[in-house]
């Protein structure tokens, strides 16, 4: 890229040559990381020229970013591209991944054989939205496996007290009606065994005390 020197003149607003050849937007807006176009029309006469797009370098330069030439109606370098229709007489500059720094002064631009024709046009780049919002369905989308998940597992639990808890109630059945049977009737027959015997036949014992020996 080159640069040429330029006229005070051309640092106010809209400013171009005498002739008045190229005119474009006094200011164009972009967003950060988007894009924007600037179109700059001119007269039939320059159809054959080249045409730039320049930012302002210090006070009194400007740097070429893009420019075309006969033979190439259609450029792009980096960034930056240019267009130019020679039927509608406008030539169309596009910046593209705009960035914070690009803001700044900026210049329609057509090479003549002496004075270049140009005009002015103020460009301004607005901060790209914040991405709170991107986050936050993000974590959204992230939590709601996870909630899934959780209430899986709830369930599972849930459905674990519940069985054991009819395990238990029929542990308890079995011990009314089988375990408490077999328990009484264990406990019958050890007392039946355990119990006192009675003596028969007590009349021949008290023959036996109330009959002493015979000497």
């Amino acid at each position: 890229m080159w640069q040429f020197p330029s006229l005070l003149f051309l640092f106010l607003p809209g400013s171009c040559t005498a002739q008045d050849s190229v005119t474009g937007p006094e200011e164009v807006s972009g967003q950060e990381q988007g894009s924007l176009t600037v179109q700059c029309q001119y007269t039939s006469g320059w159809k054959d020229y080249k045409k730039y797009w320049c930012r302002r370098d210090g006070l009194r330069s400007c740097e070429i970013l893009i420019e075309t030439d006969k033979s190439e109606l259609f450029v792009k370098e980096n960034r930056v591209s240019i267009r130019d229709d020679q039927t509608a007489f406008i030539f169309t500059v596009t910046m593209e991944d705009l960035r914070m720094s690009d803001a700044g002064i900026y210049w329609c631009g057509i090479v003549t054989a002496e004075l270049d024709s140009m005009f002015i046009v103020n460009v301004n780049i607005n901060p790209a939205p914040e991405s709170s919002t991107m986050t936050t369905v993000a974590t959204n989308l992230t939590a709601t496996p996870t909630t899934v998940e959780n209430t899986g597992k709830e369930q599972v639990t849930q459905n674990s007290s519940h069985i054991r808890s009819l395990l238990s109630n029929i542990y308890v059945l079995l011990m009314v009606f089988v375990e408490l049977p077999v328990f009484l009737s264990m406990l019958s027959a050890v007392l039946w065994v355990t119990r006192p015997q009675r003596c028969f036949g007590g009349g021949e014992i008290d023959l036996v005390k109330t009959h002493s020996p015979v000497a």
